[in-house]
């Protein structure tokens, strides 16, 4: 009897330490798929290969003021070098997060606060990807009303800027429909470029948050 008892204990010993070891390796798996979403966002935020969100909304600030002062046309190489506006993707990572609740792993991984912190984090993510794609719905329509005017004084600028002034005397005309339109569209620039920074600034902290929930798990483990 007293065999079998200590066969028991000697499984059920093996079986936490199998356990523990899995979700130490699955929680360093989870704080590098943080870490990618931490270089995604700095990326996308403060740029890379492209202009980041950060100097687009510095960008636009410039042009929205030049647009309220009638000084467009006076400073026209700095407001045509840079494309106004683009949609990004998050591309959030989440292979590690959805191996895990697929596979069941999720509600056995760590202490109830740590998984209900993951899966807030991750519904996180998912949230502020969406909200960033239905804002930029808003600015495309207005991008789309200024490819007769704007977008189209830029074609024959950069063919021929005395031509692009004849084609377009609307540049200088700051209550004509195309200048309008134009401002309505460096604003609404303006303001997603920093509302999505923001957002990608609070990604960012977020999660370096769980990084350290993370960490002082794996230490008690």
């Amino acid at each position: 009897m007293i065999g079998i008892l200590i066969a028991l204990q000697i499984n059920n010993w093996n079986s936490h330490r199998i356990n523990t070891n899995r979700n130490h390796v699955l929680l360093k798996k989870l704080s590098k798929e943080l870490d990618l979403n931490i270089d995604r966002a700095s990326i996308l935020d403060i740029g890379g290969k492209y202009v980041g969100l950060a100097e687009r909304y510095i960008y636009a600030d410039s042009v929205s003021k030049l647009l309220d002062k009638s000084k467009v046309s006076n400073n026209l190489d700095y407001v045509i070098r840079e494309y106004i506006f683009f949609v990004i993707h998050f591309n959030i990572n989440t292979a590690v997060y959805e191996e895990l609740k697929n596979t069941g792993s999720l509600y056995s991984l760590a202490s109830d606060n740590l998984v209900t912190e993951i899966q807030r984090y991750y519904q996180l993510c998912e949230r502020e990807s969406f909200y960033n794609l239905e804002y930029s719905k808003d600015v495309i329509t207005l991008r789309d009303k200024c490819f007769d005017g704007w977008y189209d004084f830029v074609y024959w600028h950069k063919k021929n800027p005395e031509e692009a002034l004849k084609r377009h005397p609307w540049i200088n005309n700051p209550t004509s429909n195309e200048y309008i339109e134009f401002r309505q569209f460096i604003e609404a620039v303006r303001w997603h470029s920093e509302l999505i920074s923001n957002k990608l600034k609070g990604i960012i902290q977020e999660s370096e948050e769980l990084k350290k929930l993370i960490s002082s798990e794996l230490n008690v483990l």
